[in-house]
């Protein structure tokens, strides 16, 4: 219908499949995204290889796991459950007692987690700076910083991925 197409009334978010967005996590650079969407997809972030952060969030199952309880490195329960990432971006709390106050302080939980995904800040930091591929990756997103991978460069590109993860219909 013509409704369907019409713009957001007063910007306020109704009318149809353009609507306006509410205030979200926004500014990052493509080469930010980009890097943060191999980081997402890439096991050499679990303390053992094995795990990405896509290993219970699936694309295909909603960016969740479609689990009650996910599971860790070897197939234990590690007592909560994904949560879908859609829309992360207008969140202002993560963790069910919202502990957590941005993407880049909740991906600390599950990254150091023994339980989950089983890393070290140490390990991590020596995995990406020992990984030529993603030195010139990090390069290209953080111009300015001409050093190492930093931890906090990783962080970085993870929320920069993870807020362009937007739905509208979910």
């Amino acid at each position: 219908t013509l409704y369907q197409f019409s713009d957001s009334l007063e910007s306020r978010g109704v009318g149809g499949t353009r609507p306006a967005l509410p205030p979200h996590r926004d500014g990052f650079t493509p080469q930010q995204i980009d890097l943060g969407r191999y980081l997402f997809f890439d096991p050499l972030l679990s303390g053992e290889g094995t795990m990405s952060c896509a290993s219970c969030h699936h694309p295909e199952l909603g960016l969740s796991d479609g689990r009650v309880r996910s599971l860790g490195p070897h197939g234990e329960d590690v007592g909560r459950a994904a949560p879908t990432l859609w829309n992360v971006a207008f969140l202002k709390t993560f963790f069910w007692d919202a502990r957590a106050h941005s993407l880049e302080e909740q991906m600390l939980g599950p990254l150091y987690s023994a339980r989950e995904m089983g890393n070290t800040p140490e390990r991590l930091q020596q995995s990406l700076a020992g990984n030529a591929s993603y030195a010139r990756l990090f390069r290209e997103a953080f111009p300015r910083d001409r050093e190492a991978p930093t931890l906090a460069q990783a962080y970085t590109a993870l929320a920069a991925f993870q807020s362009t993860l937007i739905s509208l219909n979910s």
